[in-house]
């Protein structure tokens, strides 16, 4: 009986060892673009990206901003499982032109986040203020956010010519 209470003692030891009490990450996450085809919150990325055809004019400009300046980045920030029109239409609008352009997709980064207060990296350079958000930075210095011109100006087939207008500043 002795050593039976010592058993349960121990399970009941190492079970309580085991509960963890921390709070879920509140950080952004990096996804590549593999990572947004298989990854459950972004079922209806290819279908809306695939589905998309960007103006070859718009395309071009992208081209043209983006190899001008080699060192300039875009950096997305965006809801996983959000069902807005920001995340599910522009966003995939927005990668589909990037990619026709050839950019290298090591120039973009997409986070994904819970809420615009998660943790971001680049905290420093500026504010994630809404889901979704779209930054351009070039020599450490943000040079267009497309966040204020999507809520205003995005009418669900113009993702083409908001990322050329952000890119060629």
């Amino acid at each position: 009986m002795k050593a039976f209470l010592i058993a349960v003692f121990a399970l009941s030891t190492i079970l309580v060892g085991c509960v963890t009490t921390t709070e879920p990450s509140t950080d952004a996450q990096r996804l590549s673009v593999i990572d947004l085809t298989q990854t459950p919150g972004f079922t209806w990325f290819v279908a809306e990206m695939d589905g998309y055809r960007p103006d070859s004019a718009h395309v071009s400009r992208v081209r043209t901003a983006m190899n001008a300046s080699p060192d300039k980045k875009v950096y997305i920030f965006v809801r996983p499982t959000c069902s807005c029109r920001g995340t599910q239409r522009m966003f995939p609008q927005v990668m589909k032109t990037l990619m026709d352009a050839g950019v290298d997709m090591g120039r973009v980064e997409v986070w994904s986040m819970k809420a615009a207060t998660d943790a971001q990296p680049y905290a420093s350079l500026f504010t994630v203020t809404q889901l979704p958000a779209f930054y351009v930075v070039a020599n450490g210095v943000v040079t267009a956010s497309m966040g204020d011109d999507f809520a205003t100006n995005y009418d669900e087939t113009n993702a083409d010519s908001l990322i050329a207008n952000a890119v060629s500043r």
